[in-house]
């Protein structure tokens, strides 16, 4: 299982870092295009906007294996080592169910931007269900990764490999 989330992790860092380095060429040849070359590019700015809206939500699941993401963790540091782990166990459920309930209203918005034939205002004409599909897939990755995170809190608990210091420090809180 580690070794297909650290594959898993590779792919989603390559492919923001693709993503990434793609709407920077073409945010700096738009800007080429448009002061030196005086022919701007009236989709460029498009695109690019659209790379980096992918690349936000495939790097959130990133974060939440790594859990990257900010935490209020001085309060928590306090209570027991029970405690913690029940309240990390607590967090991922509510983060769990906060993703599934966004991934599947952002999956209906995606079936009716694709039904309706929703498409951009620009000369490109991009079809919309593709940027919206981008928050339905972000859920859907981060739900899979809260997954994974209250499974091995539940069943595969191994305090030194699962939880960051910040979760649950290494030493039992002070008396």
């Amino acid at each position: 299982m580690n070794k297909i989330l650290q594959v898993w992790n590779w792919i989603e860092k390559f492919i923001v870092g693709l993503l990434a380095f793609l709407a920077t060429t073409l945010a700096f040849y738009g800007v080429i295009a448009r002061y030196i070359l005086r022919k701007p590019l009236e989709w460029g700015e498009e695109v690019a906007i659209y790379m980096i809206i992918w690349a936000v939500f495939i790097i959130a699941s990133t974060l939440a294996a790594e859990r990257g993401h900010v935490a209020a963790s001085l309060i928590v540091e306090r209570f027991s080592f029970k405690t913690r782990r029940t309240l990390a166990i607590l967090n991922g459920l509510l983060a769990l169910g906060f993703c599934v309930l966004v991934g599947i209203f952002a999956y209906r918005i995606v079936i009716l931007i694709y039904l309706i034939d929703e498409r951009s205002l620009t000369s490109l004409r991009f079809p919309l269900w593709i940027p919206y599909l981008s928050v339905a897939a972000g859920c859907t990755l981060i739900s899979l990764r809260y997954g994974i995170r209250i499974y091995r809190l539940l069943f595969q608990f191994d305090p030194e490999q699962i939880l960051e210091i910040h979760e649950i420090s290494r030493e039992r809180p002070r008396s």
